[in-house]
Formats: C-alpha cells, sequence, structure tokens
C-alpha cells in the first residue's frame, strides 16, 4: 500500500470518528437540553395549577371559574388534580399509557401553611423528541458522509502535492546509476521535504564528487601503472630469454628495482590524492607561521643537496582554518617541486601572511620560472612539460597539492615573480579562533 493510500485512509478514518463523535455528543446534548426544557415547563404549568387550586375545609377544590382560567393559560398541556385520597377531583383523566415512556409526566403538591391537601400532576408527550434525534442522526449521517467524500478527495490531493518530492525522490533513485548521478531535485522551501530534498541533492554532490575521484584514479592509474609495469615485465624477458653475462643481468636488475621506485612513489602518491578529501574534512586552527618553520627543517635536507638556502618569512601569529597534516602534504609537494626546478645554490622562501579573512602560504624560488603552458597545466594530473617536470617525476605533486587545497576550502594559485622564479600560493580562509 502506497504512501498516498495509507495517509488518505488516515484522514478519512480521523474525518469519520470526528464527525461520528460530534453527531452524537451534539444528539446527546440537544435531547438533553429538549427533555430539561419540556420538564421544566411542565414543572412551571404544574406549580401555577397548585397555586391555582382552593383549600375549603381541608380539602382541595376547583369550581368551573379555575378550570376556566386553567384551561385558557395551559391549553395544550393537560392536568390532573387529586386529594390526599388519590382520587381525582378536577382536570383530564390520566390514561394507563401516562407511567410509559412516551409520556413526560410532572406531580407537585398542593400545600398551603406547610401542610399538603393534594397533588397536581400534568403531562405531555415527548415522542417528538425521539423524532427530533432520529432526524437530526439522519442528517448528521448525510452531512458525515458528504465530509468523509470530501475528505477523501482533498486528502488525495493533498498527500498528492506533499508527497511529490518524495515521488521525485524515489524516481531520481531509481533512476540512478554508478556512471550517472547528475539527475538533481533542485526543491524550493524551507520544510521538512524541502530540506530533505536538499538533503538528498547534497548526497548525490558527495556521492558524484566520489565516484569522480574513484574514476580518476583508476584512470589515472591504469594509465600510470602499466608503463613501468610494461618495462619490468620487458627486462624480465630479456633477463630469461637467453643466459646472459653477470653484468647483463645486474643491469637488467638495476632497470627493474628503478621501475619498481617510480610504483611505488605512484601508488603512495595515488592514493595520497585519493585520500586527501577526506582526510580534509576534520579541520582546526593552523598556526601558519609555525607551519612553515616546520616545513622549512623538514626540506633543509634536500635543499642542502642542491645548495639552496631555505628562509621563512613570517613575523606575526597567522592562524588559518584547516587541517594540520594534509596542509603539511601539499606544502611538501610544492616545495619538492620547487627544490627540483629552483637555481642550484639559489633561496627558497616561504612566507606566511594573512588578514582577518584569509591567510596566504607562499612558495618562491629564484629559478627559471613557470612556462605558459606550465602556468595552464602544471596542476593537472600526469602533466609533463620540458620546463615543469624534468628529471622523471611522476607529474602528481602539484596536482596532489591543488585536490589538498581545494578540499581544505582554499585555492592554488601559479605565477612568475617579478624578478624570475617560479612562485606558488595557496589560500586559505582565516580561522575565527586565536591561539593563546
Amino acid at each position: 500500500m502506497s504512501v498516498r493510500t495509507r495517509f488518505t485512509i488516515t484522514v478519512v478514518a480521523i474525518i469519520a470518528a470526528t464527525v461520528a463523535l460530534f453527531a452524537t455528543l451534539s444528539i446527546a446534548a440537544v435531547d438533553r437540553a429538549l427533555r430539561s426544557g419540556l420538564d421544566a415547563r411542565l414543572r412551571s404549568a404544574a406549580q401555577t395549577i397548585a397555586t391555582t387550586v382552593d383549600v375549603h375545609r381541608g380539602r382541595v377544590s376547583v369550581d368551573a371559574g379555575d378550570l376556566r382560567s386553567l384551561a385558557g393559560l395551559h391549553a395544550e398541556i393537560p392536568f390532573a388534580v387529586y386529594d390526599l385520597d388519590g382520587r381525582q377531583i378536577a382536570g383530564d383523566a390520566l390514561s394507563a399509557s401516562a407511567q410509559s415512556h412516551e409520556l413526560r409526566t410532572i406531580t407537585v403538591p398542593v400545600a398551603r401553611e406547610g401542610y399538603i391537601y393534594g397533588s397536581v400532576t400534568v403531562w405531555q408527550s415527548d415522542v417528538w423528541i425521539g423524532d427530533f434525534d432520529r432526524d437530526t442522526a439522519l442528517i448528521s449521517v448525510g452531512i458525515g458522509t458528504l465530509l468523509i467524500a470530501l475528505g477523501a478527495m482533498i486528502s488525495r490531493r493533498v498527500a498528492a502535492r506533499v508527497l511529490a518530492p518524495l515521488a521525485r525522490i524515489a524516481s531520481l533513485a531509481e533512476r540512478i546509476e554508478g556512471r550517472d548521478l547528475s539527475g538533481r531535485l533542485n526543491a524550493d522551501g524551507n520544510d521538512e521535504l524541502g530540506r530533505l530534498c536538499a538533503s538528498f541533492d547534497r548526497m548525490l554532490d558527495r556521492l558524484q564528487a566520489a565516484f569522480g575521484r574513484e574514476r580518476r584514479f583508476v584512470t589515472d592509474a591504469s594509465h600510470e601503472l602499466r608503463a613501468p609495469l610494461a618495462v619490468l615485465r620487458s627486462e624480465t624477458d630479456l633477463a630469461l630469454r637467453r643466459q646472459r653475462t653477470n653484468v647483463e643481468y645486474r643491469e637488467a636488475l638495476m632497470s627493474i628495482a628503478r621501475e619498481a621506485v617510480r610504483l611505488e612513489e605512484l601508488v603512495d602518491e595515488l592514493l595520497a590524492a585519493a585520500r586527501a578529501e577526506v582526510d580534509a574534512r576534520q579541520q582546526q586552527p593552523v598556526d601558519a607561521g609555525e607551519l612553515m618553520r616546520r616545513l622549512s627543517e623538514r626540506v633543509r635536507p634536500a635543499a642542502a643537496t642542491r645548495g639552496m638556502e631555505v628562509r621563512v618569512e613570517a613575523t606575526d601569529v597567522v592562524v588559518a582554518q584547516g587541517n594540520l597534516d594534509t596542509l603539511e602534504r601539499a606544502l611538501l609537494a610544492v616545495v619538492h617541486n620547487a627544490i627540483a626546478y629552483g637555481r642550484n645554490d639559489g633561496v627558497l622562501r616561504l612566507r606566511a601572511t594573512g588578514d582577518d579573512e584569509a591567510v596566504w602560504l607562499q612558495v618562491a624560488d629564484d629559478g627559471p620560472g613557470f612556462t605558459a603552458e606550465a602556468l595552464a597545466h602544471a596542476t593537472e594530473r600526469f602533466w609533463r612539460g620540458d620546463s615543469a617536470h624534468p628529471r622523471g617525476r611522476t607529474g602528481l605533486g602539484l596536482a596532489i597539492a591543488r585536490t589538498i587545497v581545494e578540499a581544505n576550502r582554499g585555492s592554488l594559485h601559479l605565477a612568475n615573480g617579478e624578478d624570475g622564479g617560479a612562485v606558488v600560493t595557496i589560500k586559505l580562509a582565516a580561522s575565527p579562533e586565536e591561539f593563546a
């Protein structure tokens, strides 16, 4: 049974129960009010008759004038006057059916100065009250049936309108496949269903990004791993095809070892790129100056192999918002790139500046700088240019750095300095928290 049908049945059941309860209580209240009103009218008439009746010598008496007066006042209400012995001395004859439920009877005493000399009984049929109750019940059933029918139609329309986003979610979920996550609900509104649709769209965004990363990883891995694996296999086949000298075996093993190292580097960097966005979700305030100083200590030995001096330029405390570990990995990739392409015996500058809104981390060398082609493509995976990617590097360093920075809600910009050299600038949001 669909949600729409269950919603309609629930609304109809609520309307039916409400109508039945309201009709029952209304009929009971009206019946009680009518019967109470009838009793009050009869009691008033009986008391009037009791005060009109005369008492002579200890006995009640009603003369012709009294009867005419009473007949004029209460022509529609029959009555009977009784003495203390229960004998009727005036009024109408009370039939045996007077004790039945079809008649309402009221009896009041005829009293004078605290003594009772007889009684007056009045009665009237209450059949009309029962008829009124039945007519009211029939009308209530008709109105209730109409309300239930209207409620069913309106509830189905309301259910169709209210549950339309859910139907769209179900339809979209049925259409979704691993290779196509581009569909979105784009629902407006701030109610619960609107927020549900917005959450569903955000979930699809995350799934699409995750599938995109997975496809890129598989594509990159299959593309880059194929070459060293082919070299490993060919070297092995050549080495095993015939008997070779020790020197030839040694050269083959050295070639295999180089390709194995390259495979290890590729796997490590591909895994780092795949994990970058997930790791960057856990963010905290990061002291940019301290990060640059830690980074300088880590890369100083590598820079020394090329005679490069590492300088840190960070005077004031600058606090960025990001993930410390992933940002340090991104900066390491940028710095290693700068060391590889910078000038021998040159200077590597690490700067950290910022204001209340943003923080800038800058790595600058005094080498030849980026070519025009490198400025446009150096952050793409596995891109290699003559000056941008020498010495057989994987081509993943700046691409991984960009992926990590963007996962930290920042941006990475490539440029050339005014006096030459490459300049890589990472922009991050400033943290609202300050270090004590």
